[in-house]
């Protein structure tokens, strides 16, 4: 991905200009993701894990929630896996944790 706007194809044959505001360039670091949904839409909660100080505990504390509509779900993993697949034939295969 890159930090310059793209033009990206979409189902109805239009070209979308994707534009990044300057406060939103340089994104949130997340290293861990809650999905949960409802009859109606997706809900992505992008989060920090941070320490509690407590033995064994940690907060996940969110830096971003996304809701999508169920109709957009497949067109994400498409998307991720699309890209998963580019980062894995550059950089080699990443290692799932757990």
């Amino acid at each position: 991905m890159s930090d310059q706007p793209e033009n990206t194809p979409n189902p109805s044959n239009k070209q979308v200009k994707v534009v990044v505001p300057d406060e939103l360039k340089h994104g949130e670091y997340a290293n861990f993701l809650v999905v949960s949904h409802s009859p109606h839409d997706f809900t992505l909660d992008f989060c920090q894990l941070m320490p509690t100080g407590e033995q064994g505990k940690v907060n996940a504390e969110v830096v971003s929630r996304v809701r999508i509509a169920p109709t957009m779900v497949s067109r994400v993993l498409n998307a991720l896996n699309t890209n998963l697949a580019g980062y894995e034939d550059r950089f080699g295969q990443v290692k799932a944790l757990g």
